[in-house]
């Protein structure tokens, strides 16, 4: 009988044993299974650095962590004393400097990447004099950037050249890294709010680093935000230090997330999701269904901003517009700045206020199912005397309430070229005091996303890139590389960390000699956005040839797929889908060349394709064909140089 019990005691012993195996084994599966490593440890110097891989290829080695607070290296001579696994896979690590005081590291691992934030407790302001955290490539990694940050001015000069000669190089996030060995990187920042936004500066041969820098004409003129005087537009100061406090709710200073996504291919990096997943959730009382809050309506809209002649601005070609929009099933007109001008340039005013003509302009387009949406500048621009801005709280709310009631739906908001913790807090305001009043939103001259859009789902999009606004800038306001080249570096690079306002499709006005009419067309497919404003003349949509892809073109999509023919900075082809219905767009970068790709992304099954794309030897005429497909059949198309088409499939 003994043995019996004994015997029962080991089996069960056993047993329990293989339970806790099985269920450790479960735990550890979210790291322990992802292609992704991560290694933080203070090295033999008592450095805090960071090793990372992706399915056993060496990514980062032995990079340095670490933040200047106060002039306390807090990463430097450091101690691990505690790392502990939290909710949704975070690992939080609790570190000692020799002077006793403590700060934490949060790192998240996913399959496709790593986030990594800083969080330093303080009963007070601090001085926050520069950023350690750096990630180290080997050498010949190559890098696509944009030269400038975004929110200074309109510099979007990409480079792409190899990591070994970026030292002394500004980097505005995000930037895209190619490894020898094949795989795919890039580097952002997520969840930027009490926080001075982040570039990446080039340190060393290979290595880039977090860093903060600032328009030298708000340091210079002690102006805090807004368009400086325009010698200052491309001008920045690095490392200039800036003060915060943090949030009484928590008593920490808490960085954004350090985004760091990995990928085998660029389909993999297009898709990469997680900037959605570290962003903060809505809040439920302005946003009861998040993204789906009834109020917030993605949609397609026109502006009148490249209407020849003077009268664009005009009460009279607002309605030109409303019309065309309300033929072409579009769902906004977005009124541009001068309407606050109205009462003394409208030759009809009649002593109405602007407030009346706007209304009277509102109820014009809701009689034809049209929103109207209204520009507004952040502060006063450097020069300017009209301007009010949205820097006081009572300003800003007296206005938005005033939109609201004479029936605007959303504002476009401009002129803030600043990402300081100012400028930070002061979009969220604009955001938290928009949504109360059930207002849309759009950022112009502004910072790179950074999952605002997550946290406050009434922020469509955001400028940030070199879009349409600035052809015939090109060597001077605005200068920049060749369109074609940055039209093919721009969906693997700015388009990962969010929607932009390129203000994509223009066959006149805004049409570079550089790019194609079938470019101008598919553009609207490839730069894709919630709020999705087209720079053409109403009346050169409605005369388009390739008009019916104007007219159906989503903004929500279901499913995205990059086509392994795509290269960085040469052809960008991408596959998206909306429903049953597969759209193909390709723009193609400096050389001419001929398309060729199955089109392997369709479920099995029989198809009709049209196609909008370039009459052969014309580069400002469309041609439309249709024909009948099959999924994983080829597809060829001559393109020609800056050329591009768009072909919408759907199953018969």
């Amino acid at each position: 009988m003994n043995n019996r019990i004994t015997k029962f005691l080991a089996i069960a012993l056993f047993l329990l044993s293989i339970s806790q195996i099985v269920k450790g084994e479960a735990v550890d599966a979210v790291t322990g299974a992802t292609p992704v490593k991560l290694k933080i440890e203070a090295n033999t110097d008592k450095q805090l650095v960071l090793d990372v891989s992706y399915e056993e290829n060496s990514v980062i080695r032995e990079a340095p962590l670490g933040l200047n607070v106060d002039h306390r290296m807090l990463g430097k001579d450091v101690q691990l004393l505690n790392k502990e696994k939290k909710e949704n896979n975070t690992l939080v690590y609790q570190l000692q400097q020799a002077d006793g005081s403590r700060f934490y590291l949060d790192a998240r691992i996913f399959p496709d990447g790593i986030a990594l934030r800083y969080r330093v407790p303080a009963d007070g302001p601090v001085c926050i004099y520069g950023e350690e955290t750096s990630f180290i490539f080997p050498s010949q990694t190559k890098v696509w950037y944009a030269s400038g940050p975004f929110q200074y001015g309109w510099l979007q000069q990409y480079q792409e050249r190899e990591t070994d000669r970026i030292e002394g190089e500004l980097l505005a996030p995000p930037a895209t890294f190619h490894l020898p060995n094949g795989i795919y990187a890039a580097i952002t920042e997520a969840n930027l709010f009490n926080y001075h936004g982040a570039v990446l500066l080039g340190t060393a041969p290979n290595k880039v680093q977090f860093g903060y820098v600032e328009n030298k004409g708000h340091v210079e003129t002690g102006i805090v935000t807004g368009l400086p005087p325009a010698k200052y537009w491309h001008e920045e100061v690095r490392n200039i230090p800036w003060i915060v406090s943090p949030k009484a709710e928590s008593q920490e200073i808490v960085t954004p997330w350090r985004i760091l996504m990995l990928s085998k291919d660029l389909n993999g990096l297009v898709n990469n999701q997680i900037i959605a997943q570290v962003s903060d959730q809505p809040n439920k009382t302005l946003f009861p269904d998040g993204a789906k809050t009834d109020w917030i309506k993605p949609g397609r809209a026109t502006f009148t901003w490249y209407v020849q002649g003077s009268e664009k601005l005009s009460v009279a070609t607002q309605k030109r517009f409303v019309d065309g929009c309300a033929e072409l099933g579009i769902e906004s007109v977005v009124v541009d700045d001068g309407w606050e001008l109205w009462q003394q340039t409208e030759k009809e005013a009649n002593g109405r206020t602007k407030w009346e003509i706007l209304k009277e302009l509102v109820d014009y387009a809701k009689a034809k199912n049209v929103d109207i949406w209204v520009w507004r500048s952040s502060s006063p621009r450097s020069g300017n005397k009209s301007d009010i801005g949205l820097v006081d709280p009572q300003e800003r709310t007296n206005f938005m309430k005033k939109c609201a009631e004479v029936g605007v739906k959303g504002l476009k908001i401009d002129f803030f070229h600043t990402e300081n913790l100012f400028t930070v807090n002061l979009m969220e305001n604009i955001l938290k005091d928009a949504a109360k009043e059930k207002l849309m939103v759009i950022f112009h001259g502004v910072n790179k996303p950074t999952g605002d859009s997550y946290t406050y789902p009434n922020l469509l999009a955001k400028e940030a890139v070199r879009g349409l606004e600035c052809v015939g800038g090109e060597d001077s306001w605005a200068p920049g590389p060749a369109w074609p080249y940055h039209n093919t570096v721009l969906p693997f690079t700015r388009w990962l960390v969010g929607a932009a306002d390129y203000t994509p499709m223009s066959f006149i006005t805004q049409c570079s000699p550089s790019v194609t009419f079938g470019c101008q067309l598919s553009s609207i497919y490839m730069f894709t956005s919630p709020m999705l404003i087209f720079a053409a003349d109403v009346d050169e949509m409605l005369s388009c040839p390739g008009r019916s892809f104007i007219e159906s073109v989503p903004v929500i999509w279901d499913e995205t797929v990059v086509l392994p023919e795509s290269e960085i900075g040469r052809l960008a082809a991408l596959a998206r889908r909306k429903g049953d219905v597969w759209y193909l767009t390709v723009l193609n970068g400096e050389d001419a060349r001929t398309f060729d790709a199955k089109l392997d992304f369709l479920p099995k099954g029989k198809y009709q394709m049209e196609i909008a794309t370039d009459a052969p030897g014309n580069r400002k005429q469309l041609v439309v064909k249709k024909s009948k497909v099959r999924s994983g059949q080829r597809l060829k198309e001559e393109l020609m140089s800056g050329g591009g088409f768009v072909a919408r499939i759907s199953r018969y």
